[in-house]
């Protein structure tokens, strides 16, 4: 989970210094999703080119943004991109030209194996 964490923050660029709402959420859900892996903040910082403050602040807004039915909708979005699907599966949820370019990267990774 860990790696496919990583691939989706750098296609999202959520390492880089963005404050929009939205790119916050998928900070915040995705670092709730590796601490469920138990991954350290220290760990989860480094992969968002964060403090490991600010992973542990973000677990803290996660608590109360799972209030809220855009912020569940966005969460669910993200866990069901991180899952194992077929091809075709994938493919049909890609929103943008961005993940399209994940994804063939990540085949392109699969294939190499």
């Amino acid at each position: 989970m860990k790696d496919r964490v990583k691939e989706y923050v750098k296609s999202r660029s959520l390492d880089k210094p963005d404050r929009h709402r939205e790119k916050n959420y998928e900070r915040i859900i995705l670092a709730s999703i590796l601490r469920e892996e138990n991954v350290s903040y220290v760990s989860i910082g480094k992969i968002m080119k964060r403090n490991h403050a600010t992973i542990i602040n973000m677990m803290k807004n996660y608590q109360w943004l799972k209030k809220y039915s855009d912020f569940r909708k966005l969460e669910k979005s993200i866990k069901a991109k991180l899952k194992h699907y077929t091809i075709e599966e994938r493919v049909l949820q890609v929103d943008n030209m961005a993940e399209l370019h994940w994804l063939q990267e990540e085949i392109k990774k699969s294939l190499e194996k």
